[in-house]
């Protein structure tokens, strides 16, 4: 709970360790128990409203623990976490003591709703989201924390270090940290963290200065780069000689090694001797070149006006897993459906596309029939997966790689062509084609509806892979080039024969598994309530945590309906072309859509 006596401590450290903001411009106020920046007057655009020293920030660097983080060589928010655990214990013996004395005993996520409240999270993408991130902490802490305080129990008392601080202070750590630099990575950054959340239109944004030496956080030139450039230098000068020489050394050629050992290091020592900085900038510019991380106004504020930073833009379940809110109606929401459900879709309706064909045969033998046919086209679909759906980072691989392959003959770089392998995982028995685990705990990828109901292009390549004619499909294994063609010519919006079918089959496949995750929300007698029902209910709650989870709750659902609803309609649309005279044909088509 935020206090004047809490801000008054800030206010005062953040004065002791040079965190520069001017006070006639902004100013901290408690709203609601917890702290948030405001105009105290008309501010412009483009404005640096804060600037905190990156010596002042906490960090794996900074903290009294980082010999030991190092020497541990631990990493991520765990390291984090235990360094702002390690000076919460040090108390007023800290150098952070009056930022650390400001913040809240933890942030209320979902690790510490109780289990009639987690109940809120059935079906939603966030049920096993928050047991999963329980699971991890108490594995970083039984793996990573507690050997710590066998091996430096002066450092690390247990009575200080339990699981149940280690996971408040990871609370604090996961909703406040921001990436400052190669070297710092992740720290606690005093001031910058009090500027509260707003998803759009936003005011300001933080601005760091991310490019330094990771081995000192040096912005300017320094020893490290400098040993960086003589090894380089060397190498360069080496492999030059290598290839001007022609297996003889030559005298000069000795005479040359002579100076380039001798010579830089009597410059050095001479520039020393004079007493020359040759650090120093040559307008001594400190203020400039100062290195601090900096709130930056986007937009113009009004007085008065509470400054907003954004998180980012996350869904729903990422903010309250990390900050503890979600609002109504995130454009980044989404739905997940696992690869197992696509399977046995897809399995679902060729089965009944070859029933069609062969009327006699059996369930058993038509299951057979099915898996075979879908077998070889999921696998097609999982090796040429970055060819038909290259990701941006996919693209910006294949420009790089043509670089070097220009360069190859001349430097005789090799490079691996095995970058882009898929991560799936297949068993002995054709692997995705089969397996029922439940939602959440699959072994296979999950695939994605936006927050307009609409599935991923990854995976609506894939259906009509499964689902274009089979002479197509030789086509695609025969050459892949063929298969880049045919969805080319599609995205173009070229019409092909019976492309209708193939599309009803994929729009089927969709709709079905918004169907089938429509199932997980169901309440305890197996009801479908409502989204206004939610509505209604979150209306009369008093309590916040069943509010946020009702907000997550009612978005995923909307996702849900409008999803449905469009894929029925693209189904009904799939039909089969008609003629272009007014033929005998084409009159009883009509006569035939008319009885239904």
């Amino acid at each position: 709970m935020a206090t004047q006596d809490k801000l008054d401590i800030l206010l005062k450290w953040f004065k002791d360790n040079q965190v520069e903001y001017e006070q006639e411009s902004i100013d901290i106020r408690i709203k609601d128990g917890s702290f948030g920046v405001y105009a105290l007057k008309n501010l412009p655009s483009k404005k640096t409203v804060v600037k905190i020293p990156k010596e002042n920030i906490l960090s794996i660097r900074t903290t009294g623990i980082a010999n030991i983080l190092d020497d541990e060589s631990i990493e991520g928010g765990c390291s984090l976490a235990l360094a702002v655990l390690y000076e919460m214990y040090q108390g007023k013996d800290s150098p952070w003591y009056g930022y650390l004395q400001s913040l809240p005993v933890c942030e209320d996520l979902p690790i510490f709703w109780s289990d009639t409240e987690k109940s809120y999270f059935k079906g939603t993408e966030m049920e096993h989201a928050v047991e999963n991130d329980l699971q991890d902490l108490k594995d970083d802490y039984e793996d990573i924390v507690k050997p710590l305080l066998v091996k430096y129990p002066d450092v690390f008392p247990t009575e200080h270090f339990t699981f149940e601080q280690f996971q408040k202070v990871t609370t604090l750590v996961a909703s406040r940290a921001f990436e400052v630099d190669a070297y710092h990575e992740n720290a606690m950054v005093p001031f910058a963290d009090i500027f509260n959340h707003r998803s759009g239109n936003e005011h300001v944004h933080f601005e760091t200065d991310f490019e330094v030496c990771d081995a000192c956080g040096a912005l300017e030139y320094c020893e490290h780069q400098y040993l960086q450039f003589l090894e380089n230098d060397d190498n360069s000068e080496n492999d030059q000689e290598m290839e001007g020489s022609e297996g003889e050394w030559s005298d000069d050629d000795d005479d040359d090694d002579g100076e380039e050992e001798e010579g830089p290091l009597k410059d050095l020592e001479q520039m020393e001797l004079e007493g020359i900085d040759f650090w120093k900038e040559e307008d001594d510019d400190d203020d400039n070149k100062k290195d601090t991380c900096d709130m930056v106004l986007d937009r113009a504020a009004k007085k008065n006006e509470e400054l907003f930073n954004t998180y980012g833009d996350h869904p729903s379940i990422t903010l309250l897993n990390k900050y503890g809110f979600c609002y109504d109606n995130n454009p980044n929401d989404y739905i997940s459906v696992s690869e197992d459900n696509v399977v046995d879709l897809c399995l679902a309706v060729t089965k009944e596309m070859l029933r069609s064909e062969h009327k006699t045969m059996d369930d058993e033998a038509l299951d057979a029939l099915a898996v075979d046919r879908t077998r070889p086209r999921w696998e097609f679909f999982l090796l040429n997966e970055s060819i038909l759906c290259p990701s941006a980072e996919d693209e910006e691989q294949d420009m790089n790689e043509d670089d070097y392959e220009e360069d190859d003959d001349e430097h005789g770089h090799g490079h691996d062509n095995n970058d882009n392998d898929d991560d799936h995982e297949h068993d002995q028995d054709g692997g995705c084609c089969g397996g029922d685990d439940e939602r959440g705990h699959q072994q296979g990828k999950s695939y994605f509806a936006n927050v307009e109901g609409l599935y991923e292009d990854t995976l609506t390549c894939l259906l009509h892979i499964m689902f274009v004619e089979q002479s197509q499909f030789d086509k695609f294994i025969k050459d892949t080039q063929h298969a880049v063609d045919y969805f080319e010519k599609m995205a173009s919006g070229k019409k092909m024969a019976d492309q209708w079918k193939m599309k009803k089959c994929v729009y089927q496949v969709c709709k079905a598994l918004s169907e089938h995750r429509r199932q997980d929300y169901l309440d305890p007698q197996g009801k479908w309530i409502s989204v206004q029902d939610d509505f209604e209910t979150r209306k009369k709650t008093t309590n916040k945590r069943e509010y946020y989870a009702l907000t997550c709750r009612m978005n995923e659902k909307k996702i849900i309906e409008k999803s449905i609803d469009y894929y029925d309609t693209m189904i009904q649309q799939c039909k089969p072309p008609t003629g272009s005279s007014g033929t005998k044909r084409k009159s009883n088509a009509k006569k035939i859509r008319k009885t239904k």
